[in-house]
């Protein structure tokens, strides 16, 4: 647990809170209480347990866009050796690491450790780190998560680039996304914030979680910026550690591509924008711990909200707190739909990518998606940094008797 400070919400100068219809900010309590189910704040230096060895990378087939599919290997890319360790502790197993590195002197202390507070104090917290662009780490949830829920954590003091080519945005230079592109890696650093993802979360390359999150906040650090910020006045072009909320389109019509997957349905300046804009909702500052927030208020029929909500001491905003509430099943939230729930007809499509090799269909209307949640690196060909970790709780709905 990190050093005590000053709750964000209680002196924030601004909230936005506004979320679908005017009130809906809070989730329907349906006649109930939350209950603490499981809560790690790190102050066990052995809470991690002894890490197993490396094994050689089996390349899970978790998807048309994983590390060896036929998207990749139509393409003569075949994924690069590498070494996987993933491990589960905490109370009952309930959190697990995955990590991942192409070599197997990485040391599991290297990318995931219990240390002394970077803001002070006698508190100790989790860092995660990737000494290399082409290693990963993710924390995530060892089982799915049930139909309603709240996960939260704090989350801060990142070091993972900075938007800046001068500075060479976290990255000693030179590095690309290789084997499964090209491009320049060095244009693009970050970590996710915390997520909720339609299958295991593991490291992959990029382009593999693009096709399985529901719902996201994150920071990505790039340039030149393709996205917004949003400022306080309006919306200015930059990649200087964004703070990205957004759920994922999952409609029909929303075509996307095969590399970035669904459009986004981003939250800033206290909406929901326009499909497809890319919008984040303020920068973070580096030397800061922030809190996140994603709940789940399904019924187990088909029918589930989510909320998303971040606060802290941010860039634009000051003290504040974002929230924004979303309607999965009317707004079809990318394969918002658990195991054993229907899908509304408007969000079923049966069309497959065509450039990914495979005919298994987008939404198919017999499917339904686990929820589970990450933070931290999972990007097996991008990103290089570290950031930390305190304080994190799942609550779940205990109906009224």
């Amino acid at each position: 647990m990190s050093a005590p400070e000053a709750t964000p919400a209680a002196n924030a100068k601004r909230t936005d809170t506004d979320a679908e219809p005017a009130g809906s900010d809070a989730l329907p309590d349906a006649g109930g209480s939350w209950e603490l189910l499981y809560e790690e704040d790190f102050e066990d230096p052995e809470v991690l347990g002894p890490a197993p060895p490396w094994t050689r990378d089996g390349y899970p087939e978790d998807g048309v866009f994983s590390d060896r599919a036929d998207y990749f290997t139509a393409q003569g890319i075949a994924p690069p050796p590498a070494f996987r360790r993933a491990w589960a502790f905490g109370a009952e197993g309930w959190l697990s690491v995955e990590a991942y590195s192409r070599s197997a002197d990485t040391a599991a202390a290297a990318q995931a450790a219990v240390v002394a507070d970077p803001a002070g104090g006698e508190g100790r917290v989790l860092r995660l780190r990737s000494p290399r662009h082409t290693d990963a780490v993710v924390v995530r949830s060892s089982r799915p998560l049930p139909a309603r829920y709240r996960i939260s954590l704090r989350i801060g003091y990142a070091a993972f680039g900075d938007g800046s080519p001068a500075s060479g945005n976290g990255y000693d230079g030179g590095e690309s996304a290789e084997p499964w592109h090209t491009r320049d890696a060095t244009r693009q650093n970050g970590f996710y914030w915390l997520a909720i993802l339609d299958a295991v979360p593991r490291p992959h390359n990029n382009v593999w979680i693009h096709h399985r999150r529901k719902l996201v906040i994150d920071s990505d650090n790039h340039f030149p910026p393709w996205m917004e910020i949003y400022d306080g006045q309006g919306f200015a072009p930059s990649g200087v550690r964004p703070v990205m909320m957004f759920a994922v389109d999952g409609r029909p019509e929303a075509e996307g591509h095969a590399l970035f997957g669904k459009p986004f349905v981003a939250r800033a300046a206290g909406a929901w924008q326009p499909s497809g804009s890319i919008r984040a909702a303020d920068a973070y500052r580096p030397e800061r711990w922030y809190r996140a927030r994603i709940e789940r208020d399904g019924d187990g029929r088909g029918q589930a909200r989510y909320a998303l909500e971040t606060a802290g001491d941010f860039a634009h905003g000051g003290d504040a707190v974002y929230r924004g509430v979303i309607d999965a099943a009317a707004r079809c939230v990318w394969h918002f739909n658990q195991p054993g729930e229907p899908a509304p007809a408007a969000c079923i499509d049966t069309s497959p990518y065509a450039e990914s090799g495979s005919d298994e269909p987008r939404w198919p209307a017999d499917a339904g998606w686990p929820d589970y949640f990450f933070f931290g690196d999972p990007h097996a060909n991008y990103y290089e940094g570290q950031v930390f970790v305190d304080d994190v709780r799942l609550e779940v709905w205990r109906p009224a008797r």
